[in-house]
């Protein structure tokens, strides 16, 4: 399937843009701000920092598209995004739909579409309300059934979550084995001030197989954002066919008008093509060939600017190989830079993906042509990953990185910049030291300190950086 669980290409490109520290200048100056300054040391630092995070956003596309995965933001609270997440919500209201027929409703027939099972209940110890209701048609043979929590306790952030299914029952009311799934609509709300306001989810089956399970389906999602968040809404539309073809169109709406869309083409014979639009006007395309069929991987990707950046485009090429024996995986990923002034950095990354203790773990080593060096090791878990390791820079400072990576795409990320690494092992402080909490978008916020001095730090989804002094003043550093 398309959200099949074969071995993830985690991190593939992890650095792919740390390494690329480009030898023209990176920052700009407010023209207010001339008395404000930081030192090389910070520059570079705050620079690999948001490399890391840009990272480690493609590298969540790469990995999704290519193992077949659909790279969409999905909700904990809410939504459908697979056909086998599909079944489990159709099987889970159909042990109540079971209950329902089981009630003797026959007896409460009437010619065409009607009422024949209704209970309202209260749980006093749970202080949660459920409403349960049983609708069948006597001319068509489909059944509505639906449940409805509209009471829970203080302590949850849900006010109301509601799930309603059709199911053709082929006139047979008490024999399940003719069954057949139609569709399913979702609505959650949300109490207010939290994050997410309401969101809604709409399945229709669109294939079955002999024994009537649902193998293809549209599957639709719109999420509503509480109004204390940046974001507005997001809109979601998937297509995911028997033969392994289909499509997901998501768009991400901002309350400033921005917007960020993703396209992804899957074919029928196991590859594909995706577009996206970032909300500076990025154009970014690519193609794939996916992992599944033949244990080997192939990927294409080209970011195109707008005009006014540092950076003209990016070219990447990752060749992936699945060892099925022990789900090991090796990538070999090249890439160029391709600046507005004419500069271009190469970069090769080595990526090996292997188990050891039951977690997954991820070690990748990047040589740049401008003379920098990564290796990065991630280890998998259940609920978030763990990034530990070193970068050391064009003009040899070393940055010591530690980054926690959460499962909606956001993160955190600390590093500290000494001289070199010789003054790392002999234990002198940092030189700096930088904190980001960063958004599935790139963007983010944070500090960094130097000289005992500490800065706020303000990251746009572009790359670009706004350190703010205790004065006010403000400097622009570029991520490239």
């Amino acid at each position: 399937m398309l959200r099949s669980n074969t071995v993830l290409i985690v991190l593939m490109v992890l650095l792919t843009s740390l390494l690329f520290m480009p030898g023209c200048e990176k920052s700009t100056t407010d023209p207010g701000a001339a008395d404000f300054e930081i030192s090389q040391s910070a520059e570079e630092g705050l620079a690999s920092t948001w490399q890391t995070v840009h990272s480690l956003s493609s590298v969540e596309q790469v990995n999704s598209i290519v193992t077949g995965e659909d790279n969409l933001n999905e909700s904990e609270y809410g939504g459908i995004y697979s056909t086998p997440q599909l079944r489990t919500e159709f099987h889970k209201l159909n042990t109540g739909l079971q209950e329902a027929l089981s009630a003797n409703v026959t007896e409460s027939l009437q010619t065409g579409d009607s009422l024949i099972w209704f209970i309202d209940w209260t749980d006093p110890f749970l202080n949660m309300s459920v409403r349960k209701a049983l609708y069948y048609n006597t001319e068509t043979g489909i059944a509505r059934y639906y449940e409805a929590i509209y009471q829970f306790p203080n302590q949850l952030k849900l006010s109301y979550d509601s799930t309603q299914i059709r199911v053709d029952l082929n006139y047979t009311l008490n024999d399940t084995t003719d069954d057949r799934f139609l569709n399913l609509y979702k609505l959650t709300e949300f109490k207010d001030g939290f994050y997410v306001s309401e969101i809604e989810a709409n399945a229709e089956a669109t294939d079955w197989d002999q024994t009537n399970q649902v193998t293809g389906a549209i599957l639709n999602n719109h999420v509503w954002y509480g109004e204390q968040t940046r974001l507005s809404e997001l809109t979601q539309e998937l297509e995911l066919n028997p033969d392994e073809s289909g499509h997901i169109n998501e768009r991400l709406d901002y309350r400033d008008g921005t917007y960020l869309r993703k396209t992804v083409n899957f074919n029928n014979d196991y590859t594909g093509d995706f577009t996206e639009r970032w909300r500076d006007g990025t154009e970014v395309s690519g193609t794939f060939d996916r992992i599944e069929d033949d244990n080997h991987a192939s990927f294409t990707r080209l970011v195109d600017f707008p005009n006014g950046y540092i950076l003209n485009k990016i070219e990447q090429f990752a060749d992936v190989t699945l060892n099925p024996e022990d789900s090991s995986s090796h990538m070999l990923l090249n890439e160029k830079i391709f600046f507005t002034n004419g500069l271009l950095d190469t970069s090769e990354l080595e990526i090996d993906e292997y188990f050891d203790d039951g977690l997954k773990k991820t070690h990748l080593i990047g040589a740049n042509s401008n003379g920098s060096q990564a290796d990065l090791l991630v280890t998998h878990y259940p609920e978030y990953q763990e990034v530990d390791g070193h970068y050391i820079g064009p003009k040899g400072y070393f940055s010591l990185i530690n980054a926690i990576l959460y499962s909606d795409g956001s993160g955190e990320i600390w590093l500290k910049v000494y001289q070199n690494q010789q003054a790392y092992l002999n234990g002198e402080p940092p030189l700096v030291v930088i904190y980001l909490h960063f958004n599935p978008d790139g963007s983010g916020d944070g500090t960094i300190t130097e000289n005992d001095i500490t800065y706020n730090v303000t990251v746009s989804q572009s790359g670009e950086m706004k350190i703010t002094n205790s004065e006010g003043k403000s400097k622009i550093v570029s991520g490239y």
